[in-house]
């Protein structure tokens, strides 16, 4: 991730057309993907358990308990690119049985510092651009199908988990 006041975005969606995969579960446990999402998530994109953020944590006792969890991983690739992913954990269990709705979002990101006064000129941007076509492209190519490998793994493990 470039750390830069100003920046150029590329952001690419995992899923296209559809922008987020969404996993329901009627079962047993529903709270057992509490556990299992982030070390799955880590084990997908090969990133320590330690990247994989937790972003919120709601947890209400009584009968029914209700839970709300969002996680978050950025995974460097290069100077330029990252993914961006986005996992979301919602549902209630009452005396062992619930519901779950497992949210599942990622993107490609490409970001371009423009902090400078020679980064945003016009012969920069220019130079920039056919740098990028010429050479960057197929690698952000092969990031964004290496990417959706990974995302598409991560939400058929998650299926697997919902049927055993």
């Amino acid at each position: 991730m470039v750390w830069a006041r100003t920046k150029l975005m590329i952001h690419d969606d995992l899923f296209r057309p559809r922008p987020r995969i969404t996993i329901h579960y009627t079962g047993p446990h529903p709270e057992k993907f509490y556990q299992e999402i982030p070390l799955l998530l880590a084990s997908m994109f090969r990133v320590h358990e330690h990247s994989v953020v937790e972003k919120k944590f709601e947890w209400g006792k009584g009968d029914p308990e209700k839970f709300a969890i969002k996680w978050e991983i950025n995974k460097d690739l290069d100077k330029f690119s990252y993914y961006w992913v986005d996992i979301s954990l919602s549902g209630f269990v009452s005396k062992g049985h619930g519901t779950a709705d497992i949210i599942i979002d990622g993107a490609l990101r490409t970001e371009y510092p423009q902090d400078s006064v020679w980064e945003r000129s016009l012969f920069y941007e220019i130079i920039r651009m056919i740098w990028h076509t010429t050479f960057y492209h197929a690698k952000r190519t092969r990031y964004l199908l290496e990417g959706r490998r990974a995302l598409t793994t991560f939400a058929d493990e998650l299926k697997r988990l919902t049927r055993g």
